[in-house]
């Protein structure tokens, strides 16, 4: 496990700022390159936060501090948050439980719906009036964006969600920070298809 220097902390940065914050950039199809040149981060005034990121954490958990703090709302990625640390913490701790919660959240879903499977055609439907009840409790935070994430490399249930969802806004952000997150959220595919048929 080697650690960056600043610059490439930076670097990293700048890719996860623009693939988190901008519809077009995607770090993965990119391949994390970005415009930016030692000369101009040495100029730069912050350059003392790369430095203090390198020396806290090593290469894959500098990425997880930035993408746990991108994933909670901060378009900076934590790096002038006094509340950064405490984030990654918590996400660090979701992720040790994920299959756990997952389960947890399946369960919540399931009883929410008043089903007795896991119903695909019911847990996915999508009416005119509101958003699918996943969404809904998403956004009371009773279902984790973790569940979502995983849900949909499952199911690939964004793709009809953003021909079906009338209500765009919302439903636009919620997406695209879905398909942000995916790449970086690592799981046992079979391990998850295994829970999930679990409740049918």
């Amino acid at each position: 496990m080697t650690t960056m220097e600043p610059f490439q902390a930076w670097k990293c940065y700048l890719a996860l700022k623009l693939h988190f914050t901008t519809v077009d950039y995607d770090i993965v199809k990119n391949k994390g390159r970005v415009k930016a040149t030692k000369d101009s981060f040495e100029k730069r005034k912050d350059t003392y936060i790369f430095k203090k990121l390198t020396k806290l954490y090593k290469d894959e958990e500098i990425i997880n501090f930035l993408v746990s703090n991108f994933i909670s709302g901060d378009r900076w990625g934590g790096v002038f948050d006094s509340q950064s640390k405490e984030r990654y913490i918590f996400w660090k701790t979701k992720i040790d439980s994920l299959s756990y919660i997952f389960k947890k959240d399946i369960e919540h879903i399931i009883e929410g719906l008043n089903l007795n499977t896991f119903d695909e055609s019911k847990i996915f439907q999508v009416t005119c009036l509101e958003h699918p009840y996943i969404i809904r409790e998403y956004m009371a935070n009773n279902v984790t964006l973790e569940t979502l994430v995983i849900l949909d490399k499952i199911f690939n249930f964004c793709e009809k969600f953003d021909k079906d969802i009338k209500e765009k806004i919302i439903w636009s952000d919620i997406s695209i920070l879905i398909r942000k997150y995916k790449p970086f959220l690592k799981i046992n595919r079979e391990k998850y298809n295994g829970i999930i048929r679990g409740y049918y």
